[in-house]
């Protein structure tokens, strides 16, 4: 705040970096991101990242929140940016801390959506997307947490019914 140097200095049992002359503390909070969980039947739409980290590896449709929207916002916004598809929410699946993204920590709110319009077409960072069958996803899932949310979606589709009454009660 005063632009003098910060030394990392014990606070609330965390070494943080504090400012030696005004005392400001610079805390490292994690962002906001969403992801959306785009469900047709029992396919989910994944996307083939063109840009690290995890370059080449298909992931969920998810990105960071801008400041002007809700994190319900930030998923419908980056299902269209990265697969083309215009989405309607159906529930909120879960809310994640994710940790192994390098560029920053995050809360991910997963939501269970439904295409309702758009092209499946690759967005600008990506290099495809595609729907695959629950039963049949690619090897190459990126990040942890798609890992996790991918076998949770297969768990509750392991009985034929379950995915669609849970895409039916919504």
């Amino acid at each position: 705040m005063c632009a003098h140097e910060l030394r990392r200095a014990p606070l609330d049992g965390v070494e943080r970096p504090v400012c030696s002359r005004c005392g400001f503390v610079l805390y490292a909070n994690p962002a906001s991101a969403s992801c959306a969980v785009v469900v047709a039947g029992r396919d989910v739409c994944l996307v083939k990242r063109k840009i690290e980290p995890y370059r080449g590896h298909w992931t969920l449709p998810a990105g960071f929140q801008e400041y002007h929207e809700s994190p319900a916002q930030a998923a419908i916004r980056e299902a269209r940016e990265e697969c083309g598809l215009e989405v309607e929410i159906l529930t909120l699946l879960d809310v994640m801390y994710t940790t192994d993204d390098a560029r920053k920590r995050a809360n991910l709110n997963v939501y269970l959506c439904r295409p309702i319009g758009g092209e499946l077409c690759a967005g600008d960072d990506a290099e495809a997307t595609a729907f695959f069958s629950i039963d049949h996803l690619p090897d190459s899932i990126g990040f942890q947490n798609n890992q996790k949310i991918l076998n949770d979606l297969r768990e509750r589709a392991s009985n034929a019914a379950a995915l669609d009454r849970l895409v039916a009660k919504n």
